[in-house]
Formats: structure tokens, C-alpha cells, sequence
């Protein structure tokens, strides 16, 4: 056997397997560096501990919140860095993760530069080639604003909620095709019906028949973007009826109108009310006239007209008895007393019983009206 060649051959493999070997470990330190520079660059802060909890390594950035270098957290625990209640928490939820084999995600509190804030945590447990877990590997960063806006977006909605909850108005939300999307706690009481009940329903079959083109009309109004008030007489479960004043306005997402909210209070008793007053002033407008058309033949229409406008102008001045008209218009008593007898008889002038001589007053109702008359006296 040739020994020296041999010996050459096993050099050139020896020689070729260290190449190669070399190679390998050119591209894993490459492979190495490439997530090195990765991990470094990454926002979020990480770090990688044993199964005691103890630190074997971090990136730059939670090296710096920790204002230290990365190699010095080697060997520390959370106790070195976070006051101890926290450092258990940290560390019974590793201990947790680790026993469960689970990744987990966790909101929580953490000190930086002696300010508390909040963060976002995912915890992993790290497993050997043989698949035994020998650590925790940790990511997580800052979400300390997003929970103040989340916490404000959450306070404000509980606030308006209340407020819409107990509001003494009814209010509703319908989408685009009439159908209830929410009502308020006052619609519940008011109605009878359940929030369950309406939700999906059209609101249609509430509504009077003699109004329906109208609320239809004021609906289409408001999903073209313009805010709406009308009347409306409504059904109630029990089959009453009641009358509401709504005011409906489009609700926008994305600038798009996606459906209304409406705000009904309900106005009955004032309708009640109006129906009184209306039909109160249709009596009194019957009697009003019924009035004008006695005084006018009283004046106008009688022999002794021309003498009771004179007492009647009298007493809208002040009041007088029979012996004082008769002297202040330069008539006979006798005269006086029969005109004051006719104007008493048909609620022109009233006579006042206390005292003696009787006292006359011009009615309240017809004070007033003696005005109409005034050019017609100036004529007499």
C-alpha cells in the first residue's frame, strides 16, 4: 500500500470537510447576525429567561428601559428591577406558562423611569431538542396611551349610555330599511313592549294610518342627511293611542348614512290641552258674537240707543249709581233707571247690591268691545 499517498488523500478530505465546516459556520453566523440585527431593530422589547425565572438575555431596547447593558441582565431576576409585588406577578405568570406549555397574552402594569404604565405581554415557553421546557421567552410593549384612549371611549360611551338609558324622552335608532336597531329604557315603560320585542321590527305598524305618510316622508328626509320634527299619533300595546313630538336626525359611518336616531316626547296631555283651549275659544267666540250682535241691536237697533251708549261710555270710566249718570249726562232719572234696568237684564252692565244707592259696573266681557263702538257713539 502506498502510505504517502494515502496520507494525501485523507489530508485533501480532512482539508475539504474543514472548508465546509468552515462554510457552515459562516452562514449560521450569518443567519445569526441577520436576527441579531432583526431582534435589536424590533420596537417591541424582549427577553428570554431560564425555568427559575433568572435572565440569560434582552434586546437593546429593554436593556434601555432598564438603563443597563444587555449583557448585565444575565443572572438577574425581576426582583433586581420591579418592586416585589410586581416581580411575583411577573414571575407566577411564568410559572403558570410554563407548567401549562401555553402561550399567553397578558395586559399589564410596568414601570419605566419610575412612571407606571400599561403593557402588552406574550409570554411563550421555550422546549429543548427533546422537547423539554427549559425557559420563557417574552415580548411586549408600550399600549399606555391606547388604554387611556380606550379607558376615555369607555367612560364616555358608559356616560352617554346613562344619559340615554334614563333620559325621560324616548329614543330609538332604525337602519336604512325602518327596522328598530335599539330603544331606550323610556320606550320599554312607555310601550310596554320589550327591547327584544322591537329589535328587527318595522316601525310602521306603530304608526296611525293618518300619519304614516308623513313619518314616511320625514324618514326618507332624514337618510338624505336632513334632520326632521313632526307629530305623530302613535299605537300603544293596550290599543290607546298617543301623541308624540319626534325629532330624527341621520346617524354617519364613514360619512355615509347608515340610519337615524329619533327623539319622541310625548305631547298628549298638551294635545288634550290645545283640544280644551281650541274648543274653549270656538264657545267663546260663539258667545262673543252672540254678545256683539246683542250690543249692536242695543245701540243701533232700538229707540233709546243713542242714551244707553252714553251710560255705557259712562261706566267704562268708572262706576256710577243711577242719581250720578242721571246728573252727569243731563237725563231724567227716570230715564236712566229704565236704560240701566235693560242693560242689567242682558248682561251688559252688572249691578253691585252693597250699599245704597245701587252701584253699576260695566261687565268685564264688554268693556272691550265697546271700543268697536266708539265711532258709531261719536256719531250719536
Amino acid at each position: 500500500m502506498n502510505e504517502p499517498a494515502e496520507l494525501l488523500r485523507r489530508i485533501a478530505e480532512l482539508e475539504k470537510l474543514i472548508a465546509e465546516h468552515k462554510c457552515t459556520i459562516e452562514k449560521l453566523q450569518a443567519s445569526e447576525n441577520k436576527y441579531r440585527v432583526l431582534l435589536e431593530n424590533l420596537p417591541q422589547k424582549i427577553f428570554y429567561k431560564d425555568e427559575t425565572s433568572v435572565y440569560v438575555s434582552c434586546n437593546n431596547n429593554y436593556a434601555r428601559d432598564l438603563k443597563i447593558w444587555p449583557d448585565e441582565i444575565i443572572g438577574k431576576t425581576d426582583y433586581d428591577f420591579y418592586n416585589k409585588e410586581l416581580a411575583e406577578k411577573y414571575r407566577g405568570d411564568d410559572k403558570r406558562i410554563l407548567e401549562s406549555g401555553k402561550t399567553e397574552y397578558i395586559k399589564e402594569k410596568y414601570i419605566q423611569n419610575g412612571q407606571e404604565g400599561v403593557i402588552q405581554t406574550v409570554k411563550t415557553p421555550i422546549k429543548d431538542e427533546k422537547g423539554k421546557k427549559n425557559g420563557i421567552l417574552g415580548i411586549f410593549w408600550d399600549i399606555t396611551e391606547h388604554t387611556q384612549i380606550e379607558e376615555a371611549l369607555k367612560e364616555s360611551e358608559e356616560r352617554y349610555r346613562t344619559i340615554i338609558e334614563y333620559s325621560n324622552d324616548m329614543i330609538w335608532t332604525l337602519d336604512t330599511q325602518g327596522h328598530y336597531q335599539f330603544v331606550n329604557k323610556r320606550c320599554e315603560e312607555f310601550s310596554g313592549l320589550t327591547l327584544d320585542y322591537f329589535l328587527g321590527k318595522s316601525f310602521i305598524p306603530f304608526i296611525d294610518k293618518k300619519d304614516l305618510p308623513k313619518v314616511i316622508d320625514c324618514f326618507h328626509k332624514a337618510l338624505n342627511g336632513e334632520p326632521q320634527q313632526y307629530d305623530v299619533l302613535v299605537k300603544k300595546e293596550d290599543g290607546s293611542n298617543y301623541f308624540l313630538l319626534v325629532n330624527t336626525a341621520p346617524i354617519y359611518s364613514k360619512e355615509k348614512v347608515v340610519g337615524t336616531v329619533s327623539f319622541g316626547r310625548d305631547i298628549t296631555e298638551r294635545k288634550k290641552a290645545e283640544e280644551q283651549i281650541k274648543d274653549s275659544l270656538k264657545q267663546k267666540l260663539k258667545i262673543s258674537n252672540k254678545q256683539n250682535k246683542l250690543l249692536s241691536y242695543l245701540i243701533e237697533g232700538t229707540r233709546g240707543g243713542k242714551t244707553r251708549a252714553l251710560i255705557l261710555r259712562q261706566l267704562a270710566e268708572k262706576s256710577y249709581n243711577a242719581h250720578q249718570l242721571a246728573k252727569s249726562l243731563g237725563i231724567e232719572y227716570k230715564t236712566i233707571r229704565h236704560h240701566l234696568e235693560v242693560l242689567v237684564k242682558h248682561g251688559i252692565i252688572i249691578r253691585n247690591n252693597i250699599g245704597y244707592p245701587n252701584i253699576y259696573l260695566i261687565s268685564n266681557n264688554i268693556a272691550d268691545k265697546l271700543n268697536s263702538f266708539d265711532d258709531k257713539k261719536e256719531k250719536l
